[in-house]
């Protein structure tokens, strides 16, 4: 029963994620700079701010005692995604949720995967998982090839019916790797952030579902800082910082919210199922189902707000078949978890 409630709210907390983006769409009279920074602010100092201060007692005192350089890896790499969260806002803007989420969010899941890998001791890392990883990385590679494809037709197609129609496919594509690239900068925070969990267990007076937050709040405080200096110099470019005091700016600072709540609730609910429900089998059967969820729910969002309408059952095509092979890239790379040391 625990792994069924476990993998349910994988499938929320996967659709959760790929919904996060979609009330930006209905933001008016804001640029993409001010939405961006709401659901930043939100994100990455509102909410786990409170949080960890609601829920580690003394937590100024732990951060006191672990190792500077421990607690710089944490920022820095924070820092790195919050690079990647600027980039997958602008993948987004650019290529739709249809196309950018699937992309960003396979290749984050595959390299976060091959990342601990470099620091198991010589000897540990198994020839079976090995050769799962790069099946999974060769299947990952043709899938983005093909959602590629669709996109660029789509572009082509688009651009026959409205002339004023532009994708900037292949900057936006460019866009979308290297967010795959930085996003999984989080996950190293994570890794390489024990020491402050330890720190918190070994008070002995936290629940193991909230021991999580010490550690991510130096990892999003990092990420605060490229979105916002990137937000500031489009504030100075384009003049928008006044957008802020456009009609629908109450509401629209409600949806940033939500923006940061539905990212917020994802990371949770799998931080619960590998706490409580599947502590085992998390990485190999809840993060994949998660992230198939996360890309499933991207692309469903995106299509019903017509980023494909219009679009010929050829390039719909592409799309799927190239879905259909991240997701088994995402499950084979997963599977890798099996053979590696625990």
């Amino acid at each position: 029963m625990e792994i069924v409630l476990g993998l349910l709210l994988a499938i929320i907390g996967g659709g959760l994620q790929g919904a996060f983006v979609f009330p930006m769409k209905f933001m008016k009279n804001w640029e993409w700079e001010n939405g961006w920074l709401a659901y930043t602010i939100v994100c990455c100092l509102v909410f786990p701010i409170i949080l960890a201060f609601a829920f580690i007692p003394g937590l100024m005192d732990i951060y006191r005692g672990i190792e500077f350089s421990v607690m710089l890896k944490v920022f820095l790499f924070g820092v790195g995604w919050g690079v990647g969260s600027v980039l997958f806002g602008l993948g987004v803007s650019w290529m739709g949720m249809a196309v950018a989420i699937a992309i960003i969010i396979s290749i984050n899941a595959c390299l976060g995967t091959v990342f601990p890998i470099l620091f198991l001791e010589a000897g540990t890392f198994t020839p079976t998982a090995g050769i799962l990883l790069a099946l999974g990385m060769i299947i990952l590679v043709l899938g983005v090839i093909l959602i590629s494809m669709g996109a660029k037709q789509r572009e082509r197609e688009l651009r026959l019916q409205d002339k004023r129609i532009k994708v900037l496919f292949g900057i936006g594509l460019i866009i979308c790797i290297l967010s795959g690239i930085f996003c999984p900068m989080m996950n190293f925070a994570i890794f390489f952030g024990k020491p402050i969990d330890d720190a918190v267990k070994a008070l002995g007076t936290v629940s193991q579902l909230n021991i999580g937050y010490a550690k991510l709040l130096p990892a999003v405080v990092g990420g605060f800082f490229p979105p916002a200096i990137y937000c500031v110099y489009l504030f100075v470019k384009n003049k928008s910082f006044k957008c802020y005091f456009q009609p629908h700016s109450a509401v629209n600072w409600l949806r940033g919210t939500l923006m940061a709540t539905l990212w917020f609730v994802g990371i949770i609910l799998y931080t619960i199922i590998s706490v409580k429900y599947m502590p085992k089998l998390g990485p190999i059967v809840a993060w994949p189902v998660f992230l198939a969820a996360t890309i499933l729910s991207g692309n469903i969002l995106g299509i019903l707000s017509k980023e494909w309408k219009g679009v010929s059952k050829p390039a719909f095509a592409k799309l799927y078949l190239g879905l259909a092979l991240l997701i088994v890239a995402v499950v084979v790379v997963s599977m890798s978890n099996v053979f590696l040391p625990k």
